[in-house]
């Protein structure tokens, strides 16, 4: 995103506010869930570590809704992390506590290929760990949602 890139977050945390509330209400909650957290990273830029905080915890409560285990497990790990070097232990242990009822995560499994380093459709950054498999060769990008081939 373009407002990234110049590095204008308070502005960037707006549009990915506005396209998560979109995406949210049109019932995808997956990618309302991934806007949300880019909302929350500009914030984290801004040095707003409650608005990264509330918008973090909506992120977890949208990739729930969307039965995206996974993705609400890798979000909150980060969370925890930042929030201890914020100094906010209390945060990090009460969602450490939350993230302990999440579903078990999968084994790793058999390699799949190898991905792209980008979405060829968003540009987001497509990483073995964070993306979904689809299939054995095909993997959903944790941005947009689209599905990448591996290679």
């Amino acid at each position: 995103m373009v407002l990234l890139e110049q590095g204008k977050f308070d502005e960037a945390a707006t549009a990915f506010d506005e396209l998560a509330q979109g995406a949210e209400e049109r019932g995808n909650f997956f990618r309302a869930a991934n806007l949300t957290a880019q909302a929350a990273r500009c914030y984290l830029q801004l040095d707003d570590v409650d608005a990264a905080y509330e918008r973090g915890v909506k992120a977890l409560e949208l990739f729930k809704q969307a039965q995206r285990p996974g993705a609400a497990r890798r979000l909150g790990e980060r969370m925890v992390k930042v929030l201890r070097d914020k100094g906010r232990q209390a945060e990090a242990e009460a969602l450490e506590r939350e993230l302990k009822q999440l579903p078990a995560p999968a084994r790793a499994g058999v390699s799949r290929g190898e991905l792209p380093p980008k979405c060829p459709q968003c540009g987001g950054p497509m990483r073995e760990s964070e993306a979904t498999w689809v299939g054995h060769s095909s993997a959903e990008c944790p941005y947009c949602g689209s599905v990448v081939k591996a290679e």
